[in-house]
């Protein structure tokens, strides 16, 4: 693998970083919106405002409480769940420990190429991208790739695992905003994993919440209820800011910096009090604010600047793994765009950061295209490879064909059975982007519609090919039932 990490910080911009977030702990303090969390943080000597619901937090206190968490925690995922390097390198960018893509995001929007058109995404999309995620060896946890229109909001994420769990074989997560889900995906997780506590504590299927604080310095009651609930089981504990540059913090990386990890380490420092033992990570999405359109931007230099930022401090200062991820991105159709911004943030985050290689997502994390999705197995391919760097001995030096060929005048290096052992491991074959040579007939507009046409067939062939889905046995088909049927009997009762 590539060695190496491009420094957006020097120690002594840290040292300011990390004066400046325990300030606005001490002064300005966080708003939660979780009466367990308030009544820790009271216990331990901490001033509240339980009327405001509002918590200041001693410099030192929470120095004590982040520093016994350094160094637990070492898996680096993207955003949410697949673990796609085991531990974090001391002074490396964390490149995946092999190619591993990041399939589903629970996007509520179906970006149908077929169609023209975005579209509420149904159980029969779900379950058709859950079957191409499945077929893709390259995909090592199959996300929700869908909110599902088709069931009831109140019982949305229970369907959609019960959904993963009985097609395919590597199921990942579904997203969760409601407390009371929380013991279903919990069983669910256990089924999956045959129980297996150190699975279940480190990377659970199913239950992988992202605690996400509300800039400015906020964590809400959703995220509280979620994880007072989830605390128990022990499930490792990830919290997400997603500050908006000039909107709902400072406009420069520097104060947005401040106010994200601030929100982080309170809320950290909060929730460990409750579950010491639990893993603890965190993750930035980072967005700017369009000051023509209001449209928030993510892939920009300041907004990965500023998630490079934070990883680099909570790395190097904390001691804790903190996650970027490059999925998010502001185009809203495949092709170049798309291809483009999700490249540069990929590129960046990973001379800065970790590298994660995710696929398909469009419109800011809001739609899901298995189209974009083929195009970006292609560049994965091409930035895996890179990542991989170049292996240096006698056989790759092939000093002996060299000599043996010369000057290619009795045979050539495409003729030869070094060439025949290598070329597959070495040489970057895009199935969909487009290399023949022109032809003098083609002209310069629409060249992208062959290629958007190609990778749809090619998403469908590859469904049409696992149509007979996934089967489990008959017992452990009976006992998904059963827990999402406990489901439906608790949670419709619940209001929509």
């Amino acid at each position: 693998m590539l060695k190496g990490l491009i420094r957006v910080l020097d120690w002594e911009q840290m040292t300011l970083l990390h004066a400046g977030i325990l300030r606005v702990l001490e002064t300005t303090g966080l708003q939660i919106r979780g009466e367990f969390l308030l009544h820790a943080l009271a216990d331990a000597g901490c001033r509240v405002d339980f009327r405001q619901r509002r918590a200041w937090f001693r410099p030192d206190f929470v120095e004590k409480q982040i520093a016994a968490q350094a160094g637990r925690y070492r898996l680096v995922r993207s955003s949410l769940w697949y673990p796609h390097c085991r531990s974090m390198p001391e002074q490396d960018v964390a490149w995946p420990d092999d190619f591993v893509v990041d399939f589903g995001h629970g996007a509520p929007w179906y970006a149908d190429y077929a169609q023209n058109r975005y579209r509420p995404a149904t159980l029969q999309d779900q379950l058709e991208m859950i079957r191409l995620g499945n077929a893709l060896p390259e995909v090592k946890a199959v996300n929700a790739p869908f909110i599902c229109s088709d069931f009831d909001p109140r019982l949305e994420t229970i369907e959609s695992a019960r959904a993963l769990i009985l097609n395919t074989g590597k199921p990942g997560w579904v997203g969760t905003s409601c407390g009371r889900e929380v013991k279903y995906l919990a069983e669910l997780a256990a089924l999956a994993t045959d129980g297996r506590p150190s699975v279940l504590r480190s990377q659970p299927p199913f239950f992988v919440h992202a605690y996400c604080t509300t800039s400015p310095l906020k964590l809400g009651p959703r995220s509280c209820e979620v994880l007072e609930q989830a605390l128990p089981y022990r499930f490792p504990v990830n919290f997400a800011s997603m500050p908006i540059m000039g909107s709902t913090t400072p406009v420069t990386p520097a104060g947005s910096v401040v106010v994200a990890g601030a929100e982080i380490l309170g809320a950290i420092t909060a929730a460990s009090l409750l579950a010491p033992d639990a893993f603890f990570y965190s993750t930035s999405i980072t967005g700017e604010m369009d000051m023509k359109t209001t449209r928030v931007c993510y892939s920009t230099p300041a907004a990965v600047l500023t998630d490079a930022a934070l990883h680099q401090l909570f790395r190097a200062r904390y001691g804790l793994v903190h996650c970027v991820e490059p999925a998010y991105i502001e185009a809203k159709a495949p092709g170049l765009q798309a291809s483009f911004m999700r490249i540069f943030r990929q590129l960046a985050l990973g001379c800065t950061a970790s590298l994660s290689l995710p696929i398909g997502l469009l419109d800011n994390g809001s739609a899901f295209s298995p189209v974009q999705a083929m195009l970006d197995l292609d560049t994965n391919r091409a930035l895996y490879g890179f990542a991989r760097g170049l292996e240096v001995n006698e056989d790759t030096m092939a000093l002996n064909l060299i000599n043996d060929l010369g000057f290619c005048e009795r045979g050539s290096y495409l003729e030869s059975e070094h060439t025949l052992e290598h070329f597959r491991s070495v040489l970057w074959d895009p199935l969909f982007l487009e290399r023949r040579y022109r032809a003098e007939s083609e002209g310069l507009r629409g060249a992208d519609e062959p290629l958007l046409r190609k990778a749809d067939c090619g998403w469908r062939e590859l469904v049409a090919s696992s149509a007979a889905g996934y089967e489990r046995e008959p017992g452990f088909r009976a006992e998904v039932e059963r827990i999402v049927e406990a489901a439906r009997r608790e949670l419709l009762t619940a209001p929509a």
